[in-house]
């Protein structure tokens, strides 16, 4: 569609972009360092953020980052499940088949744990979504490893609102021991800027086909969120391409904006 018409090799704004294709700027090479910290010399993390600030961004290029070091990396998502069914899940990562009942699942985790020669780091995606009950689990995998070795570690991330469940007095021991805690906030006007030069150069196309008052309006309008400015510039390079139009301008940008009805 419009990759011919704009001559790029390849999709700009994507949803999933390679891993070359996600824009390290200030905000994530913050939240990397944090998380790289806690590889090293902590236990138990949060990063937060709202919906679309680059999460799940951050976590695949922590993920690539360390693939080759002396990690056993895990990745868990599936979240909205009850705590014994998302213990099932964290066993079955581990490569084993879960055990009937709740004991003997934990009792295989911590097998797993403590007979392994890598550190395990658990990524929990979506974290603000885990039952009640997973909190205290995980609070429990946390103080046994720290009682033999440390030998795991485990990162939530989530959305603001997962501070709130965290404050209960049913977490404190939780809550206590988070050492590492980051907050991915929003890009800002320059960063959105950065950000809207990346995607198109890396694609083998010029920057200036986004005029420079559309690429602040964007921010604005997107509100520094990442998904949204994907989703505003992908609907202007297909307006674009069906105008004919070599330049994004704000008339077409305003025709976007109606589209996907941001602006009535």
């Amino acid at each position: 569609m419009f990759l011919n018409h704009f001559k790029m090799i390849d999709m700009p704004f994507s949803e999933k972009p390679p891993i070359d294709g996600i824009l390290k700027d200030d905000r994530i090479d913050r939240g990397l360092a944090h998380i790289s910290y806690l590889a090293s010399h902590a236990t138990l993390g949060l990063i937060t953020g709202n919906a679309g600030v680059g999460k799940s961004s951050l976590i695949r290029l922590f993920i690539d980052a360390y693939k080759t070091k002396s990690f056993n990396l895990i990745y868990l998502h599936h979240t909205h499940l009850k705590a014994l069914s998302f213990l099932k899940i964290l066993v079955t990562a581990m490569g084993e088949i879960p055990a009937h009942g709740k004991e003997k699942v934990f009792n295989q985790i911590q097998t797993k744990i403590q007979n392994n020669n890598l550190t395990t780091i658990v990524l929990i995606d979506e974290a603000h979504l885990l039952d009640s009950d997973a909190f205290i689990d995980l609070r429990l995998l946390v103080s046994s490893a720290i009682e033999d070795y440390d030998g795991l570690k485990i990162v939530l991330f989530g959305h603001t609102d997962i501070k709130k469940e965290l404050s209960r007095s049913r977490h404190e021991s939780l809550h206590q021991r988070i050492t590492i805690k980051y907050h991915l906030a929003p890009m800002t006007q320059g960063q959105t800027r950065q950000y809207i030069d990346f995607q198109i150069r890396r694609v083998n196309c010029s920057e200036k086909i986004f005029e420079e008052e559309v690429k602040n309006d964007i921010h604005n309008y997107a509100r520094g969120i990442p998904r949204i400015v994907n989703k505003i510039a992908t609907g202007c390079l297909i307006n674009a391409y069906i105008e004919n139009q070599q330049k994004i301008n704000n008339g077409i940008l305003l025709k976007t904006l109606k589209d996907i009805d941001i602006v009535n």
